[in-house]
């Protein structure tokens, strides 16, 4: 049976699923400033993409493995039918140890080698001890 308690819940859970997705997904759209996080926390930056371009985001340069450990990057497409609507491939990193570095992104084609890329990220992420 469904009650009036298990429908507050339900939408309680969705606020709050939908909450968290809007800050993991928010990085793309931040004014240029640092991301703040404690050493042992696991953020994400996501970037704005389209896969059916051909275009993706990588590293423009090595991910500093002293200061992060690369959990995952994935594309996820925007939830819609329209052919070739964009999506965001989303990084999961790690903060390992304490300090400022500057992780910074390049969207390219990968089979062009010597083209140029069409976009260029850069976030500054500043690591704090935790607590």
């Amino acid at each position: 049976m469904f009650t009036f308690k298990n429908m507050k819940l339900l939408i309680l859970s969705i606020l709050i699923f939908i909450s968290s997705i809007s800050l993991c997904l928010a990085e793309d759209l931040k004014p240029a400033g640092a991301i703040k996080v404690q050493v042992g926390q696991e953020f994400t930056l996501a970037l704005g993409a389209n896969a059916t371009t051909g275009y993706e985001w990588q590293l423009a340069k090595p991910l500093d493995e002293s200061s992060f450990k690369l959990i995952s990057s994935e594309y996820l497409p925007d939830k819609t039918e329209l052919v070739g609507a964009g999506g965001k491939q989303v990084w999961l990193l790690k903060a390992l140890k304490s300090g400022e570095v500057t992780i910074s992104f390049k969207y390219v084609r990968p089979w062009e080698k010597d083209a140029p890329p069409v976009e260029e990220k850069s976030f500054l992420i500043k690591i704090a001890e935790g607590d």
